[in-house]
């Protein structure tokens, strides 16, 4: 019964294949030859993303939070100076009475700001939601700083950024991030420290063009 041939080799597994120890092959061409890829579950997003990456969000959600610490004491002080009105309550030293002309700015005010406080919220809320549709779960080509980290010192903190693969010829893309985007990498599971060159895996097609072009057989690869 035949075997069935992977998709893809790890370094290593590469590196015997053509005689070679994974460090020999990291310091020398091959990295320009053979696109290097890694596994990656988490949220991949476009590096220039700076609304769905990590803290896009920080200047709206600290917007959010003025307007409703305002509206709260605008709230308050629209109820006090009601029942002081009716008689109900006597302001305190601190508190002067409001004509009606101050009331209706201070209810317009009130107005404006919850009327900011349901569009933040809806924003907030999509860009949640929008955030998760950029999962992935699968290979993402190594950048060049990873791959010579590795080759230097064997393995490499796990990078935060790399280069979403290209789409396989023929192949519909359905990626939310272009093919060749340099992409920043949040919330991975199960988190990784490091990267070593067994986490490397390369794509059998390319590993048999390179092959069949006698690449693997040149000095300095």
């Amino acid at each position: 019964m035949p075997l069935i041939e992977p998709l893809t080799l790890t370094l290593p597994e590469l590196a015997e294949r053509w005689h070679m120890t994974p460090q020999q092959m990291l310091a020398g061409a091959v990295p320009q030859v053979l696109p290097m890829y890694f596994y990656f579950d988490g949220l991949v997003f476009g590096f220039g993303d700076k609304w769905l990456r990590a803290n896009g969000d920080a200047a709206i959600t600290q917007d959010l939070d003025t307007h409703q610490t305002r509206a709260a004491s605008i709230e308050i002080d629209l109820q006090r100076q009601a029942l002081h009105k009716r008689g109900l309550l006597k302001l305190t030293q601190w508190e002067e009475a409001l004509s009606d002309d101050e009331l209706a700015e201070h209810q317009a005010e009130s107005d404006r700001l919850a009327g900011e406080i349901v569009r933040l919220t809806a924003l907030l809320k999509q860009r949640h939601e929008e955030r998760q549709q950029h999962v992935r779960n699968g290979l993402l080509r190594a950048a060049p700083r990873t791959l010579s980290d590795i080759a230097l010192h064997g393995k490499t903190r796990f990078p935060q950024f790399a280069f979403m693969p290209n789409t396989p010829p023929g192949a519909d893309n359905t990626e939310r991030v272009p093919p060749g985007t340099v992409v920043a990498m949040e919330d991975g599971f199960p988190l990784k420290d490091v990267l070593t060159d067994a986490d490397l895996v390369i794509s059998m097609l390319d590993i048999k063009l390179a092959e069949e072009a006698g690449l693997h057989q040149q000095p300095g690869l």
